[in-house]
């Protein structure tokens, strides 16, 4: 035989009965579901993006139009993290250092 010969075998690689049951491997079953999360995780965020960016759009009407749609995103988590920022620093001047959360136990 040449080294280019492939050598024949009659021992499939895969049997019939393996491809009828592939439902039942859960090695590849759980790779399957966790691309499935993967993808649907991804598709939420973008969903949620464009939410974000369709209601930032009809509050702040015409003085958004010659905005981008990733600038708008950008200017809303900015606001967003301002907001945040400032009501932590009053919640920690009003309660003695601490914040709601803090307080309430959900937060270390």
């Amino acid at each position: 035989m040449s080294s280019l010969e492939i050598p024949s075998s009659n021992t499939p690689v895969i049997s019939n009965e393996d491809v009828f049951n592939l439902h039942n491997l859960s090695s590849s079953q759980s790779n399957t579901q966790g691309t499935y999360d993967q993808l649907n995780e991804l598709f939420n965020n973008q969903d949620a993006q464009e939410k974000t960016i369709r209601e930032a759009r009809d509050i702040l009407g015409e003085s958004v139009n010659e905005l981008s749609n990733s600038q708008i995103f950008d200017l809303v988590n900015e606001v967003q993290f301002l907001v945040e920022s400032w009501l932590e620093e009053f919640e920690r001047n009003t309660f003695d250092g601490k914040t709601l959360d803090e307080l309430i136990g959900l937060k270390t």
